[in-house]
């Protein structure tokens, strides 16, 4: 970190000379009223500025000390303007995320040059998926491979091709029972009405012959009725851990050693050496040996019995903790060894005798390499009205790749005063993968008044939005949903909510109905908690009696916790100007639906120097 800021400083100084050198800043200091009174946070900004460089320094500090560092620098070189920005952790003293940016005039065209990285997924926000999609690094298995990865977290992807609906609801990727190599998604009884909300009454009926993708981590799921067996199987309690359609991301890479047997097929390699993968179901302390039973207890016949002799004990204690074999129940595990049957195992029951602690894995057999690293991307945009055109790249640590590409036309004339804009955006993932459509100039036979009517189509929904424009007001009425198919067929529209807003001179107003909370959520800046689904949003922006812009907000949720009337959680932020160029700041949340309301309502000035 100290190099960084090395480097920053000679950038900022060294170009231009000390002589132009002009600093200033300000202080930011937030103090929370309720519900605990207390310092909530200072901000402070250092601005320097060299001929036509800026540099600026942005640090948090809160109750623990400095918290967060920021170092920004803009100027124009040449022809060229540039701008970057670099974050840091300066508690955890660690680096965030980075991004610069290049703009430049190209003929009658402008071409802009972006480059950012993050350190990790947990940098990557709701802003970033919105321009570039998901995080394009996270680790996705087809589901023949699941039983490879017990106990990780991961993406799957496959075919729906059937479902059980006997309490719980288990939907069968890629093959159907009885057969053991299939791949199941497990999702509670009392979880169901969740995902019927999110996807439709019955949606896995929908389902059937669709690739879907899901999130969880993969565990060993047995079946001890003959003949007995296990599946690889993810849970989900969320209905954001399911989608239609594959994954985008990394498939790891995988070291395997060979050849390996699942436990409960171990008696058809009885003389052979090979690996075994199964989880650990009950150990036992019997004297004379330590015993493995993998895959089921002794009403399974198939199980495989692992036996580690009293003296080699010791042995194993020193690799896996003093607390083994106890710390290798309910887990998976591989061993290596021959299969035989016999003593002391029962008659016609699979064993394998093991005295190297090399031929134990507390784990599955294969390992697998995730990525757990940082991503790139670089932006190329070119300007050429009326197109616009726009490249993005990605690295994941494997090689810079394609991630992206839109084609847009903006403003495009056509017959009778109509003008169009159009994005088509293509991803290496899913091919087309968004389309917007704009017609303005609609004519509404009266008065002036004209309107603009836009459709967006995304993977996941379709939004249709209606604005009426009139010379001193304007507004629109916006429509969220998506289509609804069975197999091929067109099945009807699934709505989700709708919006209206309007705006005069520098009032706007925001009123959206969620029919769908969930999804409305996904398609919109609105976050709803639970149980709320109607939104009123008051915004104003206009001169100060002082000088300088007031800024307030007002939102208001209604929902079914609510107190009077339905409400049930208001949002403050306020901004105003109080001369020689210092500000007052107010922003506070209230939910109706907790014990005690006030979330926080916090104050604060900025005074620049």
């Amino acid at each position: 970190m100290r190099l960084a800021v090395a480097a920053f400083l000679v950038l900022a100084l060294v170009p231009s000379g000390w002589a132009q050198l002009a600093i200033s800043g300000a202080w930011e200091p937030t103090l929370q009223l309720l519900p605990v009174l207390g310092l909530q946070r200072t901000d402070l900004t250092l601005t320097a500025t060299i001929a036509h460089l800026t540099a600026k320094s942005e640090s948090t500090f809160r109750q623990d000390g400095l918290r967060y560092q920021s170092l920004y620098l803009a100027g124009r070189l040449g022809e060229c303007d540039l701008e970057g920005k670099i974050y840091f952790h300066a508690r955890e003293a660690r680096y965030r995320r980075a991004w610069a940016n290049l703009e430049t005039a190209v003929s009658d065209g402008v071409l802009h040059i972006s480059a950012r990285h993050w350190s990790s997924s947990g940098e990557y926000t709701s802003s970033d998926k919105d321009k570039f999609g998901a995080w394009p690094c996270a680790n996705a298995i087809p589901w023949h491979e699941a039983w490879q990865h017990i106990g990780r977290t991961l993406y799957i992807e496959g075919p729906v091709v059937g479902y059980d609906w006997s309490g719980p609801l288990k939907l069968y990727l890629g093959r159907s029972p009885p057969d053991p190599e299939r791949f199941e998604v497990y999702i509670s009884a009392s979880n169901v009405l969740k995902f019927e909300e999110a996807f439709g009454p019955r949606f896995w009926e929908g389902l059937v012959g669709k690739i879907v993708c899901v999130r969880g981590t993969i565990k060993d799921a047995r079946y001890t009725a003959p003949p007995a067996h296990s599946v690889p199987q993810v849970a989900l309690s969320s209905a954001s851990d399911l989608a239609v359609g594959s994954c985008c991301g990394l498939r790891p890479a995988m070291t395997c050693p060979g050849p390996i047997v699942l436990w409960y097929k171990a008696l058809d390699r009885v003389g052979e050496t090979v690996f075994v993968q199964g989880p650990v179901v009950s150990v036992t302390l019997a004297t004379g040996y330590r015993r493995l039973r993998l895959g089921g207890g002794a009403t399974v016949p198939n199980r495989l019995e692992v036996y580690i002799p009293e003296e080699y004990v010791p042995l194993f204690q020193t690799r896996f903790g003093d607390a083994f074999p106890g710390n290798t129940r309910n887990r998976t595990v591989c061993v290596r060894g021959l299969v035989g049957t016999g003593l002391p195992a029962p008659d016609g029951v699979a064993r394998i005798v093991l005295i190297d602690p090399e031929d134990l894995r507390i784990e599955p057999c294969c390992e697998a390499a995730l990525h757990a690293g940082g991503l790139f991307i670089g932006r190329i945009r070119l300007a050429w009205s009326p197109w616009t055109f726009t490249v993005d790249l990605s690295d994941c640590g494997t090689g810079l790749g394609f991630l992206q590409a839109t084609a847009a036309l903006k403003g495009y004339p056509l017959c009778c005063g109509l003008r169009l804009d159009l994005a088509l955006t293509f991803s290496k993932c899913r091919a087309l993968d968004a389309l917007d459509l704009t017609l303005g100039g609609l004519s509404l036979g009266c008065c002036g008044l004209t309107a603009e009517v836009g459709i967006a189509v995304a993977r996941d929904a379709k939004v249709v939005t209606v604005t009426p424009r009139w010379p001193r007001i304007s507004g629109c009425f916006t429509v969220y949903g998506d289509l609804v198919w069975t197999g091929s067929s067109f099945a009807g529209i699934s709505l989700y909510g709708w919006g209206v807003s309007c705006a005069l001179k520098g009032v706007k107003l925001r009123l959206v109905t969620a029919l769908d909370p969930d999804a409305v959520e996904d398609m919109t800046d609105i976050t709803f908690y639970a149980d709320e689904f109607e939104y009123l949003g008051v915004t104003y922006r206009g001169g100060g009696c002082s000088g300088g812009t007031v800024e307030s907000s007002l939102e208001f949720w209604w929902g079914a916790k609510g107190s009077l009337f339905g409400l049930q959680r208001v949002r403050l932020k306020l901004t105003v100007p109080l001369g020689g160029g210092i500000e007052f700041k107010a922003n506070g949340q209230w939910n109706f639906a907790k014990a005690d309301p006030v979330q926080w309502f916090d104050v604060g000035l900025e005074i620049p120097f």
